[in-house]
């Protein structure tokens, strides 16, 4: 088998990470349109508040490490320590399955309380609760054995696996809504226990087809690739304790959960300013919660994905250099391309999703929303972009020996959230919990981005006048569609979910050909022949 190399598991990853997200976001077409314009609102605010808090038990399960058994595999494996990377997983796997088991014990025997704690006492999300424990008894070991195989560099397989379970996990919600609602004519609270059953069946299936790969992936390790305690000179084995493998992994946990606690925070607050200051009832705390904490959320997460895919890649591929102490003129050269290609992606996506925020609100959720919600999809987006590339220069610090700073960072960030919440919720609405997140993470990027550039010295003219290139033909790209969105618009009616579809393949399209043609005119496309052939290790 065939290592990959870092545009390929870039690649990869974007591409699955793309499918799984357009998967959680697609079914939402048919899953709203089952639960009924009468009871969606109500569904899709369940729906959110539950998922919010089983990502944050999913989080604390696997504790970051699957990025710390990458980084630590890599490492490994850079330097034919083969046998102790075995020695990793096999630990692992059993102490994770442990923590998955005690984690499934709290949401199943604990869920009330749970919900009086994360959920503002709604106690909705009880039953949701302890469906989604059965799916911890699986997860953790499925995220080592992920972590696993992309610290062998074979990351296309770990990024299959995702669209594996995201495609089980959306036929058995879609099958269950609509056995539920049009079959038995039944409630949307059955609908959604029933969906959150879904997160089980998935990871059973990605699991499956991992340890299959796990097979393979040792099948490509040689004998003379191997190098065992006695090849080693003593100073250079590495005693395997959990202690140490949780103090590398809980960097990548906080890193990990910023997002999810956020989103918990926002969900906990939000629905007490509303009740308590503003006096607003359930369901317009419903509606406006929907709005921005799932249906928005929803698709923002397909630029997330973007982000996830370049920082997957990142982890292994830098931890290797470190081991191997390369010159820092290596790794400087490294990050620019990281940089450049990181803001190449994710720029002209945000850009893009902005420019038909309107249709894709209408065709992911109703027609009647859309005017407010593609406003809120738009603050959204920006939230997105700086999200992304905190999650990168995060993992950087990380890697590169700057934990301390990292978590000062970290802790920053929340301040400035909890700080910001009200003020902004009761001056924005519910623009204000999505603004208070971005501001945290701008100012969060900026600081994490400065003390890695004094240490490797990034930023030059040359990338200035390379990142100003990619900027410009964004924006371009950006215009173009915004004037085609409104000139389509008068002829093909984005009333419709169909109508909107077809506006936004239209629009997709043409942003394509206009961003990809500017960047091969002005050689920004050239970051893509750059990373093709470096190696993760």
């Amino acid at each position: 088998m065939k290592k990959d190399s870092l545009l390929k598991s870039s690649l990869w990853i974007s591409i699955s990470g793309i499918i799984s997200r357009i998967l959680a976001v697609v079914y939402i077409i048919p899953w709203n349109i089952w639960i009924g314009p009468l009871a969606v609102n109500a569904a899709n605010a369940m729906y959110g508040k539950v998922y919010n808090i089983y990502n944050l038990f999913l989080i604390i399960a696997t504790a970051g490490i699957p990025s710390a058994i990458s980084k630590e595999v890599a490492a490994h494996n850079a330097l034919g320590r083969f046998d102790q990377s075995e020695k990793l997983f096999k630990k692992y796997s059993f102490y994770m399955t442990l923590v998955g088991i005690g984690c499934a014990a709290i949401m199943f025997f604990g869920a009330k309380y749970v919900a009086i704690v994360l959920a503002a006492g709604d106690m909705r999300v009880v039953t949701p609760i302890k469906y989604l424990s059965v799916a911890m008894l699986i997860i953790p070991a499925l995220g080592i054995l992920r972590g696993y195989i992309q610290g062998y560099a074979f990351i296309s397989y770990s990024a299959f696996s995702q669209v594996i379970e995201q495609i089980a996990r959306v036929a058995y919600m879609l099958y269950a809504t609509y056995t539920i609602m049009i079959l038995q004519k039944g409630n949307y609270i059955s609908a959604v226990n029933q969906s959150t059953l879904a997160s089980f069946i998935g990871a059973t299936l990605a699991y499956v087809f991992l340890l299959w790969i796990r097979v393979k992936v040792r099948r490509s390790v040689t004998i003379d690739d191997i190098k065992t305690k006695d090849d080693l000179p003593t100073d250079e084995t590495i005693d395997i304790n959990f202690g140490s493998m949780l103090r590398s992994a809980i960097p990548f946990l906080l890193v990990d959960t910023i997002m999810t606690v956020l989103q918990l925070f926002d969900q906990t607050t939000f629905t007490w300013i509303y009740q308590l200051i503003l006096h607003a009832s359930e369901k317009t705390i419903d509606n406006l919660y929907a709005m921005f904490g799932f249906q928005a959320n929803k698709i923002i997460m397909v630029l997330v994905s973007l982000a996830i895919s370049v920082s997957a890649s990142v982890i292994p591929a830098l931890s290797a250099m470190v081991s191997k102490k390369v010159s820092n003129e290596y790794i400087q050269n490294f990050m620019r391309k990281i940089v450049q290609f990181t803001v190449f992606i994710i720029l002209p996506a945000t850009f893009g999703v902005m420019a038909i925020s309107r249709q894709l609100w209408t065709a992911f959720v109703f027609y009647d929303q859309s005017i407010l919600g593609s406003k809120v999809l738009i603050v959204s987006c920006f939230e997105a972009f700086f999200y992304c590339l905190f999650m990168i220069l995060e993992n950087i610090l990380q890697v590169t020996h700057h934990m301390k700073k990292s978590m000062i960072y970290l802790a920053i960030a929340y301040l400035l959230k909890i700080v910001l919440q009200l003020p902004l919720t009761l001056a924005l609405g519910v623009y204000g919990p999505v603004v208070a997140t971005t501001i945290a993470f701008v100012i969060m990027s900026h600081f994490a981005f400065r003390l890695i550039n004094k240490q490797f010295a990034i930023v030059d003219k040359e990338l200035g006048k390379k990142l100003i290139r990619i900027l410009i033909d964004g924006v371009i790209m950006l215009v173009v569609v915004v004037v085609a969105n409104l000139l389509i618009v008068q002829v093909i009616s984005d009333a419709t979910k169909v109508g909107a579809i077809i506006v936004i393949a239209i629009c997709g399209v043409l942003g394509i050909l206009v961003y990809g043609f500017l960047s091969y005119k002005d050689g920004s496309l050239n970051i893509l022949k750059d990373i093709r052939d470096t190696k993760i290790y």
